[in-house]
């Protein structure tokens, strides 16, 4: 059996089995026969965070313009898929053409978050790959490494064959090909690695022996042979017009951020001193306005999304943010498609940029002012003060925003009471403002998280709280903020947080650690539900390591573990604004100083003077279906939903159903109100896993709209598994879809082994008959068989709510029969248009 039917085997008894099946809009699938080399990408999160990851967007797209190259995705299996997967021995494969991963040249990780280290291990082993680097035979593929974590990867060093540094899609394509080149020549895999060492940004740590140094309580590698001594991350700097693609997989599951991104500008000239987000992406780049508003507006088109956002870590640094959004909303809004913007701090806020954002709808409001007091911003260097705060909250509450949200941290360096007391503060004064600009409290979301000090950051040498205090600091916010019933108050875990930074400033003692709390069951540690507390402190004392090692203060002239690494900041850089930190002093951003004032870099004369902004026009969408009409006209239309399509549920369905529509150019009537969504109207929910041969939706259409020219464009515009075979004009005084209902019309393969060997057609009569006697609300279904089929019809509601799986379970005994049973019609009664009850036999054997 291939490993695509045993799959269909086991999706069933899986959550969200749409998970692992793609066949997404815009998903690429290339003949693996016709490819020289096959490169899998690994996420090791579950699809829904995955799919809203930018980097695996560029990479897939860039990869797959190679046509000697395939590139294909991959993601962590949630637990309970891992169970089935292991108990039927089926290995873990790619969604594009279920490749197992163990038959792919190169298998490439984005390494977002250091907890999703065990599903790293966890797709390597389901995989058929050997964990170790040092296990891996000649045929096996290549492990790599990059994104955020990989600039300390000695907790992993043991796993990955090579870890790259810096802008993927600057480096990994040459990766590829010089690896690919090499393995066809059969050179051999320790050679492989040692030339691959050679190309700026690549880290290959088996190169590198660990060594305990006098004066650092971690250990330190330290290069073998030619290996170099200090390995650069590679950085793309010509990013204003640097490839983004336009036509991204559209997945057909709701994700996290689902909606076309563009990364407007990488890196940030902030300096903020916490994050490592500002030092590993550094310098600040920003995309050319004319290639932002292209790729956004042709995007949409490619994608039938109704949302788009500029992400940057400090969007309103963009020297060209407001010309963007003008022009950018002047199109989107004819088309209620809304923007939003990321990370906007209140001193970028102008009224213009605002009132364009919300032409279309409120996307929400965020403040992230991190500390409580002022004092303590300026530790941190977050250039936000108490009234810059206060105007941007009244600016939210005078536009009508009635929700905002406030992101703070504890445990933050030199922190005390009173910057504690300052976050209950805000958060009062904040309620206080919005009662009076409102005439009611709004409604506060408060988010709490531990400070964790990372690499290659100031906060590098610095301790992090105990457990137990940062435990306390969230219970006296939490209570202080209790009282408030519109506030609403969540905070990170902090044993999440601990492991965190354990594995943040990490050295490779803890490979082994890792090793043994996956083997005893770690899995997704970034999930607070998911962390198993228990088989992480075994795992440190059966390995001997004390985790504390890793949060306490490390000294300054100490060498660490990720020194070799070269983020572009220097060393002496970042130790200067630590004290400038514990001085309480800000330091000026990047655009507020001159590069030869800093010398904290090694990437001077990055910053040009900003270009006058040319945005022109683009040429317009093809025209929509139809001819204008005098009058909103009703439609009726007809459609399929199986193969792929079947693991949909009905939520996810109706954004495939608009996203397609958008993309066919079918008009649709909005809906009003502040979320202008398309109003369709759909039949029943189907359930997750049953298939349909005839469901029906309705919409309405200020266009003519005729049935050819309808299923033609709808169809091209479809992703497998759904198909429109009818459409008619409905008259605007006929029944509700809901009303015009009469009967619904299922059936099942009563003869198939999933049903059971020893049915016949006497076996069947008489469980019929049984159910029919003993079962309440039995008197409104009616069977009929015709061959092998067994058929079912329902009134759209029963009074004791009893459905066709309802059925089916008490006559067969099958514990989940969704997957058996399929909906063949939906009848309508005679007043109202008609569809032929015959269709049920269609399709049936």
């Amino acid at each position: 059996m291939s490993e695509r039917n045993a799959l269909a085997l086991i999706l069933p008894r899986v959550e969200k089995p749409g998970r692992y099946v793609g066949g997404e809009w815009n998903e690429i699938r290339k003949n693996p026969a016709r490819v020289r080399t096959k490169v899998a990408l690994a996420f090791p999160d579950v699809y829904e965070i995955g799919m809203s990851y930018l980097g695996q967007k560029i990479l897939y797209a860039l990869l797959n313009k190679d046509r000697d190259l395939l590139a294909e995705r991959v993601f962590a299996p949630w637990p309970d898929f891992e169970r089935e997967l292991r108990s039927a021995g089926i290995p873990l494969t790619s969604l594009e053409n279920g490749i197992p991963l163990r038959e792919f040249d190169i298998i490439g990780f984005s390494l977002l978050y250091e907890l999703n280290y065990s599903n790293a291990l966890t797709i390597l082993d389901l995989g058929g790959i050997p964990l170790l680097s040092a296990d891996r035979a000649e045929a096996d593929p290549l492990v790599i490494a990059g994104g955020p974590a990989a600039f300390n990867p000695e907790p992993v060093a043991d796993i990955f064959d090579l870890v790259f540094l810096g802008d993927g899609e600057e480096g990994f394509p040459e990766i590829v090909r010089a690896a690919a080149d090499m393995r066809r020549r059969r050179v051999p895999r320790r050679t492989i690695l040692r030339e691959l060492a050679r190309i700026d940004g690549v880290y290959v740590p088996s190169l590198y022996h660990p060594e305990a140094v006098e004066g650092s309580p971690l250990v330190v590698p330290r290069p073998d042979g030619d290996a170099p001594a200090v390995v650069r991350k590679r950085l793309l700097r010509d990013f204003a017009r640097s490839f983004f693609p336009e036509k991204i997989v559209v997945p057909s599951l709701r994700v996290v951020f689902d909606r076309v991104a563009i990364e407007a500008a990488r890196g940030c000239p902030q300096n903020c001193r916490f994050c490592q987000a500002s030092s590993l992406y550094f310098p600040h780049r920003p995309k050319d306005p004319a290639f932002i508003h292209k790729t956004v507006l042709r995007s949409l088109r490619q994608t039938g999304y109704e949302d788009a956002s500029l992400s940057a870590l400090s969007i309103g640094d963009h020297p060209h943010l407001e010309e963007t959004v003008r022009c950018l909303m002047n199109e989107l809004s004819r088309e209620k498609i809304s923007l939003s913007l990321s990370s906007l701090r209140p001193g970028k806020l102008s009224r213009d940029l605002v009132e364009n954002i919300l032409k279309v709808r409120k996307t929400g409001f965020t403040l992230v002012p991190e500390a409580g007091t002022e004092r303590l911003r300026a530790v941190i260097n977050k250039k936000l003060d108490g009234r810059e705060i206060r105007d941007a909250l009244t600016f939210a509450f005078e536009g009508g925003w009635k929700l905002v949200k406030l992101y703070f941290m504890v445990g933050l360096p030199t922190e005390t009471e009173e910057d504690l007391a300052g976050i209950v503060d805000l958060v009062r004064g904040s309620l206080e403002l919005g009662r009076t600009i409102l005439g009611s409290y709004p409604r506060i979301h408060v988010s709490l998280s531990s400070f964790i000090p990372k690499p290659h950051t100031p906060f590098q040498w610095v301790g992090m709280d105990d457990e137990a205090l940062l435990v306390d600091k969230q219970a006296y916010v939490r209570s202080e903020l209790r009282r408030h019933k519109s506030v609403e108050f969540k905070a990170h875990a902090v044993p999440t947080s601990v492991l965190e930074a354990v594995f943040s400033r990490g050295d490779r003692r803890l490979g082994r650690v890792l090793l043994e709390a996956w083997k005893r069951g770690a899995r997704f540690d970034g999930w607070d539900d998911k962390l198993d507390t228990a088989a992480w402190k075994d795992a440190f004392a059966v390995e001997g390591v004390d985790f504390r090692d890793y949060l306490n203060p490390l000294p300054r002239e100490a060498a660490l573990p990720w020194d070799h690494l070269d983020s572009g900041l220097r060393k002496s850089h970042l130790a200067r604004e630590l004290d400038l930190a514990l001085s309480g002093e800000p330091s000026p951003s990047c655009l507020e100083r001159a590069c030869g004032e800093c010398g904290g870099c090694d990437t001077r004369a990055w910053k040009k003077p900003p270009r006058p902004v040319k945005i022109g026009p683009l040429p317009g969408p093809a025209a929509p279906a139809g001819e204008p009409g005098d009058e909103t006209l009703r439609y009726r239309a007809v459609y399929s939903k199986r193969g792929k399509a079947r693991y949909l549920s009905h939520i996810d369905l109706i954004h495939v159903v608009q996203r397609s529509f958008r993309r066919a150019g079918i008009e649709v009537r909005k809906t009003e109100g502040f979320h202008p969504k398309m109003d369709l109207s759909y039949g029943p929910a189907l359930p997750l896993g049953m298939e349909a041969l005839r469901e029906v939706l309705e919409f309405r259409s200020a266009r003519r709209l005729e049935e050819a020219e309808f299923l033609a464009r709808v169809n091209k515009s479809l992703p497998p598994g759904i198909r429109f075979s009818s459409f008619e004009r409905v008259d605007a005084g006929s029944p509700s879809l809901y009303n015009a209902m009469e009967r619904l019309v299922y059936s099942l393969d009563w003869k198939s082994e999933a049903v059971g060997p020893a049915w016949n057609a006497k076996a069947l009569k008489l469980a019929l008959d049984r159910f029919k006697d003993s079962t309440a609300g039995a008197a409104a279904v009616e069977f009929r068989v015709s061959g092998r089929r067994l058929f079912l019809e329902l009134p759209p509601t029963t009074s004791r709510g009893l459905r066709a799986q309802d059925v089916v379970q008490a006559v067969f005994g099958i514990e989940d029969p969704m997957f058996l049973i399929r909906r063949d019609d939906i009848v309508f009664k005679s007043a109202g248009p008609e569809i032929d009850r015959t269709s049920c036999n269609r399709g049936a054997a």
